[in-house]
């Protein structure tokens, strides 16, 4: 959505009103309902999208994969075990299972067992990767939170602002009016011309306009926001809350330390890295031998329950001495995987500097801007006063009143406009850092 800061200046335009048919009585209920605004705060539109959002649903479904695949890893750490069992029936004799008799019918039931003693640390290195890949997918459900939060914090100050705009334009009509009546009654004491009168008229027509722009602009923010949390119609912010602005106590190495620590998007990357690199050390356990154990018990025989028991155990080696360089393969690819994955651990790390670096400069030009921004409505104010009382004594003229009343109106949404720049500036920051302010401020761990 584009947002539109600026305020009018004089025009010639003229507002115009004129009276819509009836609608039919479906329509009126559907537009009753468009009006109605679900009011949360920040925190409740932050619980909403995360109950609501389906890509958050898609991280959290990654995540339990990869727990199911650590859990794969850790059973090749314990034996396997099979069972068999039958029964055969047939109207000519033929070998039994145990192959000591001739018979029509069997039974036979076995018990088997595996474990493979040593697989070139393979295991180790699976089940490391797997642990390392389950660290990443919760790295990157952590980016996909922060990335929703930020946009639900982005849409909740749009619509904020929006507001506190409505306000400013609200105040903007109520001194255009004043100042129509003061004007008119500077003409009939005959301190002012009809032009004055009309130019205030102007005026105030324009800011009635301004005012409609704002209140329109505030009802899309209000289905943005809707849109954004995943609910249909209009959702806007709670009365209590405000776009104020507090001082940022961290240092600019500081955030860049912390960055680098607990970034997600890092975080993520190196998990992957190392994931990578491990599946190195994987392919290269095939160039080392595999030994195995194998038991059984059985029991078989014609009649039931059988009477005939057997067991086996078996120790087993082997070391493929060539099998067309698919072990050469397999290490070149892993070994270019893990260096593609390291290449992406600097580059993020790289990127998270320059992103940190202008998130942390565009809140500490917000901080100063609002300052500023609130000394100048302060001194318009004091301007517009001082304007309006040379012009009740005739050393000022309608354009200086008007111009006053302008720099009243700029500063005020200028304020807004800075103040809204240093909330999406904290949202950025901490969405890259992956911690709140007050936590990185209070020194949590």
């Amino acid at each position: 959505m584009k947002r539109v800061w600026c305020v009018p200046v004089i025009g010639a335009a003229a507002f115009l009103a004129s009276a819509l048919p009836a609608a039919a009585q479906e329509t009126e209920l559907t537009a009753a309902a468009s009006d109605s605004v679900r009011q949360v705060t920040l925190g409740e539109a932050i619980r909403i999208a995360r109950a609501l959002n389906p890509e958050l649903r898609i991280s959290e479904t990654n995540i339990d994969v990869a727990e199911y695949n650590r859990l794969d890893a850790w059973g090749n750490f314990l034996p396997r075990f099979d069972a068999g069992f039958g029964y055969s029936n047939s109207s000519t004799g033929r070998l039994d299972q145990t192959g000591q008799a001739i018979t029509t019918t069997s039974y036979f039931f076995q018990l088997t067992g595996s474990y493979d003693l040593f697989e070139g640390f393979r295991k180790f290195t699976e089940l490391n990767s797997a642990q390392l890949d389950l660290s990443a997918q919760q790295a990157r459900y952590r980016q996909d939170e922060l990335g929703l939060i930020l946009a639900v914090r982005q849409a909740f100050y749009d619509a904020l602002a929006f507001r506190d705009l409505v306000a400013v334009e609200q105040d903007r009509v109520e001194r255009q009016q004043l100042q129509l009546e003061f004007v008119t009654q500077q003409l009939e004491l005959g301190r002012s011309t009809r032009s004055d009168v009309l130019r205030s008229q102007v005026d105030l027509n324009n800011a009635r306009i301004a005012l409609l722009n704002a209140e329109n602009q505030l009802r899309a923010s209000t289905f943005a926001l809707g849109r954004t949390l995943g609910l249909e119609g209009r959702v806007g912010p709670a009365p209590e809350a405000t776009l104020d602005a507090l001082p940022l106590q961290l240092s600019r190495e500081e955030i860049y330390r912390i960055g680098l620590r607990t970034a997600p998007a890092v975080v993520s990357a190196e998990a992957s890295a190392e994931a990578a690199a491990s599946r190195v050390s994987t392919a290269k356990s095939a160039y080392l031998p595999n030994l195995s154990f194998r038991g059984g018990w059985a029991w078989a025989n014609q009649d039931f329950p059988p009477q005939s028991r057997s067991w086996s155990i078996a120790l087993t080696g082997s070391y493929p001495l060539f099998n067309g360089f698919q072990r050469e393969s397999n290490v070149y690819r892993a070994q270019a995987a893990a260096d593609a994955a390291a290449s992406e651990l600097r580059a993020e790390e790289l990127q998270l500097v320059v992103d940190l670096d202008a998130a942390y400069n565009a809140i500490q030009v917000a901080v100063a801007s609002i300052e500023l921004a609130e000394q100048s409505v302060e001194l318009s104010r004091e301007d517009l006063r001082v304007s309006s009382e040379r012009y009740r004594l005739g050393l000022a003229t309608i354009l200086d009143l008007q111009t006053a009343q302008i720099a009243v109106s700029q500063a005020e949404v200028d304020l807004i406009r800075r103040r809204f720049e240093y909330q999406i500036g904290v949202a950025s920051l901490e969405s890259l850092l992956g911690r709140t302010l007050q936590e990185l401020q209070a020194g949590a761990p």
